[in-house]
């Protein structure tokens, strides 16, 4: 499987609610780093961290928040840049927001992640301390 293939298959995965399946993408030592100022914010250095943060944000957002590619994906060996959109609620707040997400992939299996955020306030303000 190309890069492209293995990182549009796990956005498919999302996609369709199948958390488990997305995160068979990854490796038990893949690495997460999450920009900003947010109670999300740093680095996750596996795949057990990585699954607390998809938990703490699908139980902040009730299982709303939303993330869907926003463009075209591009490749350059074993990365792949990816605009994405996120979408969520929680009380009286909406995050609506683009981003751009850089993966590094390695025999079919995603090892980092990188997210970048539109508008970095929006986030922390959105996702909080």
């Amino acid at each position: 499987m190309e890069a492209k293939e293995t990182v549009a298959s796990y956005f498919d995965a999302l996609a369709n609610g199948e958390v488990e399946k997305a995160l068979s993408f990854f490796t038990p030592e893949t690495k997460w780093s999450q920009p900003g100022n947010n109670k999300f914010s740093g680095v996750k250095n596996n795949l057990d961290e990585i699954f607390k943060m998809f938990e703490g944000i699908m139980g902040d957002t009730a299982g709303n928040m939303t993330v869907r590619p926003h463009g075209a994906m591009t490749e350059s060996g074993s990365f792949v840049a990816a605009p994405v959109w996120f979408t969520a609620k929680k009380e009286s707040k909406t995050f609506d927001l683009g981003g751009m997400d850089l993966f590094e992939v390695k025999s079919g299996k995603i090892m980092h992640v990188w997210t970048f955020s539109d508008d970095q306030q929006v986030d922390d303000e959105f996702w909080g301390k």
